[in-house]
């Protein structure tokens, strides 16, 4: 196996380089935020549709969040403490409207 090296001139300062990179992070973290709501509102459409409902397996649905919001609380706090009983009641009194049903 033989690799090509290529000599290509660099047409780029790393000033350059640098804002382009710093305009690439804050316009990822608008998007991020404009997902994010959208996200939320998801979550608040699903608490509506699942309000006063128990599923035959799952039982009834206690709280709903985004994805992202879910995975990165279990990566920060574990997964027992996110699913614990007392983390559930504290998400229930702050995001009541994500929370369709009371324990």
């Amino acid at each position: 196996m033989s690799d090509i090296i290529t000599d290509i001139p660099r047409s780029f300062t790393d000033g350059e380089l640098d804002e382009a990179f710093m305009n690439e992070i804050k316009s990822g973290f608008k998007l991020e935020k404009e997902t994010e709501h959208l996200r939320v509102q998801q979550a608040r459409k699903e608490a509506q549709d699942t309000k006063g409902k128990t599923h035959p397996v799952l039982g009834r649905c206690v709280a709903t969040m985004p994805a992202r919001e879910f995975f990165r609380l279990t990566g920060k706090y574990g997964h027992e403490e996110v699913h614990s009983k007392n983390f559930l009641q504290y998400y229930q009194k702050n995001f009541s409207d994500l929370a369709p049903n009371k324990i």
